[in-house]
């Protein structure tokens, strides 16, 4: 019974080994899904301080993209100047340093409430896949408070040196946003 059984065994295993296989070839896919988006590094409340002094890093940000088209970065700011409600503006001027790539710097520009690059917003892009970008690359802010007063100050509006400005409170809203190209 035991030799019918060994015998009847290896039959089955000879069966199985001898057997075709189903598939020949295999096909594996998978998707990537689209990114972009440009984040604060190391300003995690969304507020900076700065002093009313030179020129100074305000923020670090990193840009990620990863469109077959390219990448593009705008940058916008709210008032062209600090703005205080009761004590006027003070001047400054804005610079976007992009140390990996510098399809998306920004040299030093005087923004002002009626004029700018394009009205108040900076566009930068870069055409094509880059594998740093889609990493993430660094940008990092500045801002140039030695700037002198505006000439083209607002309607209603009185423009002051940071370093000769009433006493008070300023601020400036800056917005960043990455899309594919």
């Amino acid at each position: 019974m035991n030799r019918l059984f060994l015998l009847g065994s290896a039959a089955l295993g000879l069966a199985t080994v001898a057997s075709p296989a189903m598939a020949e070839s295999l096909s594996v896919t998978g998707t990537v899904a689209p990114y972009c988006n440009v984040n604060l590094a190391n300003v995690s409340s969304g507020t900076a301080s700065i002093a009313m002094v030179g020129t100074q890093q305000v923020a670090n940000l990193r840009l990620s993209c990863n469109s077959a088209g390219g990448t593009k970065l705008v940058v916008s700011v709210k008032n062209g100047d600090l703005l205080s409600n009761k004590n006027g503006r003070i001047n400054y001027g804005l610079e976007l340093k992009s140390p990996q790539d510098s399809s998306f710097a920004i040299a030093e520009h005087d923004t002002d409430p009626v004029g700018g690059e394009n009205n108040l917003f900076f566009t930068r892009s870069r055409s094509g896949y880059t594998q740093a970008v889609a990493n993430g690359i660094p940008l990092e802010l500045w801002l140039n408070m030695n700037v002198a007063v505006d000439q083209n100050q607002a309607p209603g509006s009185t423009n002051y040196p940071a370093n000769a400005a009433p006493a008070g409170s300023y601020e400036e809203v800056f917005s960043f946003t990455a899309t594919a190209v």
